[in-house]
């Protein structure tokens, strides 16, 4: 009876993550619309550059968000509320610790290299000030949400995380519409508004999780050994997080360098292909993280491996009916999307979209290791693995050879790094490294085999946009049908249908 409400609890939460996605990006598109509109380019070039110097900082935010959320759902999963609490309270020291940091480093060297080495137009050097002192006060208020946002998280309140993200996007969207009625300093006054509404959200978080978990009445708490503990493992979190951000922007000066910014328009309109489609994946991998760590913490191994084998499983499927369909049309698509679809922005759209796939397949392995709380050694191993995509990058460009084995190599490395996570984890929890194989890998082996062909073949005689949107249905409900039964077991298929014919009043 607890698997089954745990699956009703997922599946819920992965629906609610859902409903949040797709209002936050209507809301988001319409919004950036009006701020481009109202700010001017030279308004946004400047409230874009400046906040992105603060920007700089927030690997550290992503890597403690992932660091909280193990700590608290491990705990949680262990019924140790006393120490939960401990753990809390320590979280909350260690966010003001990096506040503290991020606020020194901000207001010494970000400021100078602000006011020293960045040109603004006549008279925008005050606005620009204001915009940075603004975006250092929101993004260390966000620093300090974390503890209370990875709570509601971890304690799977995804129904509060998706409606109070829909409301902080939709004060965002207030904040853009009352710049058509402002005369001042715009750019001023939306960058003092987002401050505001980062605050509101903040007390929010907190007011919400002081009522509804004891473990997050703050306490003051200090514990050498619980600090470090915390401190390392975000440390090496962190190094994962540059180890991505450094390949992803040594490559693009490679390509800059050899090949000009024509293929960083190509790679840009590649990740932004890519984000869109891995958006739909990280969405159920958030709903299934904290069970999955929470499952380790109890000791509870038969339902831990089967989670990470169903969200493998369920991650893949989702992305490639997502994401095959772009393949095949990924041209027609930028013909309609784009002016003028720069050179190399299919093949790099089509091989991203392909490195997301196993990046997918991947994602429940990250958490199984995340959940161990031993990611020292994973973390150096696959951090260097990625990074050797820049020097790959430079030899490849070097031989005059075509830009499109660049991403080729990401690829091909991306699935060896996929190989040496399963052997890792091996080593680390004992991992039965070949019977994930064969109930997750040998199935998307075959669900390939059997699901590409037919469309890949209807996709060299679609030459018009209405052949190109029946061959996208088609693919998506060959995808979908085939998924059900080669990608899932009985019980599985009968609680997904059971899911849609509720969500459609059919039962």
């Amino acid at each position: 009876m607890e698997v089954a409400d745990n699956n009703k609890r997922i599946a819920k939460n992965t629906l609610m993550l859902y409903f949040r996605m797709f209002l936050m990006m209507a809301v988001t598109l319409f919004s950036f619309r009006i701020v481009l509109e109202e700010l001017g380019e030279d308004g946004y070039g400047i409230y874009n550059v400046v906040a992105g110097v603060v920007v700089l900082f927030s690997f550290l935010s992503s890597a403690m968000t992932q660091s909280t959320q193990r700590f608290l759902s491990y705990h949680i999963g262990r019924q140790d509320f006393a120490e939960l609490q401990r753990v809390f309270s320590m979280c909350v020291n260690v966010h003001f610790v990096i506040a503290g940091v991020v606020l020194i480093l901000a207001e010494t060297v970000g400021l100078w290299f602000l006011n020293t080495y960045m040109s603004f137009p006549a008279g925008m050097l005050t606005a620009a000030n204001v915009v940075y002192q603004c975006s250092i006060f929101t993004f260390i208020i966000q620093i300090l949400t974390v503890p209370y946002q990875a709570s509601i998280i971890s304690n799977e309140r995804m129904s509060f995380y998706a409606y109070f993200s829909v409301i902080e996007a939709i004060l965002k969207l207030l904040a853009a519409v009352l710049l058509i009625f402002i005369s001042g300093n715009k750019v001023i006054f939306y960058a003092i508004a987002l401050a505001g509404v980062t605050l509101c959200i903040y007390f929010s978080y907190r007011i919400y999780c002081r009522s509804n978990f004891e473990h997050c009445i703050y306490h003051y708490f200090f514990e050498s050994s619980l600090f470090k503990k915390i401190i390392s493992f975000s440390g090496w979190n962190m190094l994962g997080g540059i180890g991505n951000v450094g390949a992803s922007q040594g490559v693009n000066i490679i390509l800059n360098i050899f090949r000009g910014v024509t293929l960083n328009a190509a790679m840009g309109v590649s990740n932004q292909v890519a984000g869109a489609v891995s958006s739909f994946v990280s969405n159920m991998q958030t709903a299934f993280n904290p069970q999955i760590i929470k499952s380790y913490a109890a000791e509870d191994k038969d339902y831990f491996l089967s989670l990470i084998f169903r969200a493998s499983r369920f991650s893949f499927l989702l992305i490639f009916i997502i994401g095959f369909p772009v393949i095949l049309c990924c041209s027609t698509i930028f013909n309609i999307w784009l002016t003028e679809t720069p050179k190399y922005a299919v093949p790099f759209t089509q091989l991203i979209i392909v490195f997301c796939m196993i990046d997918a397949v991947s994602g429940p392995l990250w958490t199984a290791a995340q959940a161990s709380g031993k990611i020292k050694t994973y973390m150096i191993i696959i951090a260097s693995m990625i990074f050797t995509n820049v020097p790959a990058a430079y030899i490849i460009l070097y031989l005059e050879l075509s830009p499109v084995w660049v991403m080729v190599y990401k690829v091909t490395m991306n699935l060896l790094i996929h190989f040496t996570r399963i052997g890792y984890l091996h080593w680390l929890i004992h991992f039965p490294s070949l019977t994930y194989l064969r109930k997750v890998m040998i199935p998307i082996v075959l669900y390939i085999v059997i699901a590409v062909p037919l469309p890949l073949f209807f996709s060299q005689h679609t030459d018009t946009l209405a052949k190109n949107l029946v061959l996208i249905i088609f693919t998506v409900c060959e995808c979908t049908i085939l998924g059900l039964f080669i990608m899932m077991n009985r019980s599985e298929r009968s609680f997904v249908i059971k899911k849609v014919r509720s969500i459609l009043h059919l039962t």
